[in-house]
């Protein structure tokens, strides 16, 4: 009988965590997967989030669990500036490692992590959810089979509030030192979608800015300065030749949402985001095509898109539960895990293309 993967969660605190809100659901309902542990900062909140998913280690300590003989991989779903020093902590005691995107705080944090990886043969995975989307690999499918035909342009537009009155707790979000912010997270996931389905920017240009730079502190009234972009306008041409243009927009009280609209010589593809849509990729997606000039009509995604029980086909544990069956086919040497480091890299490396064409002033 083979036995369980046991994951190890660091970052599981039960108020408003990515490790509770998508890692834990996702392994819960996932056979072959044992959640064994979980870390954060403090005993108390750990204690809290093992008794809530019936998890059987807590630990204040995130050391502890990297060194525990029962873990096998090690997900770190904490903050950005955090990632470098737990992920290679876990590589040394030689566990398989899924790290949330961003890697690092930058490319050059994310080469010294798949060095570190490759060196010790672990296998490395990085939280870029959309390549896991049933919807999005459903849509490329279509599009490698010409569905559409040509692809002769792609449009997408990301616009939600980025935290123009932070909590005390997550002021560091705006801070473009940290690595993470609205250009690396909900701009960085957004734009992996596109390049996940389309392929990749073969040259571009770039308008990024910081449009809302004085925010007062919720409940403190404190007053601080955004140094991150909450704008970024993206035009330019893909591998494949077709035209792309993407607007983030981060400074909207309540934005539109997140869209991405597909346009080949025999037609459109239209892809949705439905909620609060504050990222594609954990959102649940609805697919539409076009049947007449302007007319949209709902595409229903097979079931063999999905890979997953029924009770995890919901965001956000979604695509985290099929990016576990990716890592567990790559560990089991079936197949190479992807998304992985050398992934991120190259994601870390277009966002820094962005920056640089607006920057410059030149097309990159």
């Amino acid at each position: 009988m083979t036995k369980n993967l046991r994951v190890g969660i660091i970052g599981a605190n039960l108020q408003g965590s990515w490790g509770v809100g998508a890692h834990l659901p996702a392994l819960a309902q996932l056979d072959g997967f044992e959640a064994i542990a979980v870390a954060t900062q403090h005993i108390e909140s750990a204690q809290a989030s093992a008794d809530a998913f019936g998890v059987p280690l807590a630990f204040g300590d995130p050391m502890e669990l990297v060194r525990h003989p029962d873990v096998d991989i090690v997900a770190v779903c904490v903050r950005v500036p955090a990632h470098r020093e737990l992920v290679l902590a876990a590589i040394a005691a030689g566990k398989h490692v899924y790290c949330e995107w961003p890697l690092g705080r930058d490319a050059a944090e994310a080469r010294e992590m798949l060095a570190a990886a490759e060196k010790a043969g672990i296998v490395h995975m990085v939280g870029l959810q959309s390549r896991s989307s049933p919807v999005l690999g459903y849509v490329r499918g279509l599009i490698e089979q010409g569905e559409i035909g040509t692809v002769r342009s792609v449009s997408m537009t990301h616009s939600s509030d980025w935290l123009t009155a932070p909590f005390p707790s997550i002021t560091y979000l705006q801070d473009r030192s940290s690595g993470a912010h609205f250009l690396s997270i909900p701009g960085g996931h957004s734009l992996d979608a596109l390049t996940y389905v389309l392929g990749d920017f073969k040259s571009l240009s770039a308008v990024v800015k910081t449009s809302l730079k004085d925010l007062e502190v919720q409940f403190t009234g404190e007053k601080m300065t955004r140094t991150s972009a909450d704008q970024i306008v993206v035009i330019g041409e893909l591998e494949n030749g077709a035209v792309a243009n993407v607007r983030l927009s981060g400074a909207s009280s309540l934005g539109t949402g997140v869209r991405l609209e597909i346009s080949g010589d025999k037609g459109d593809l239209v892809v949705i985001a439905q909620g609060d849509a504050r990222g594609i990729q954990m959102s649940d997606l609805k697919l539409f095509k076009t049947t007449g000039m302007g007319v949209l009509t709902e595409v229903e995604v097979p079931e063999s898109a999905y890979h997953v029980p029924e009770a995890v086909r919901v965001s956000p544990p979604l695509n985290v539960a099929e990016a576990y069956l990716h890592m567990a086919d790559a560990i089991a040497g079936k197949s190479k895990a992807t998304p992985d480091f050398a992934d991120a890299i190259k994601h870390h490396e277009l966002l820094d293309r962005i920056e640089e064409s607006s920057r410059k002033g030149v097309r990159i």
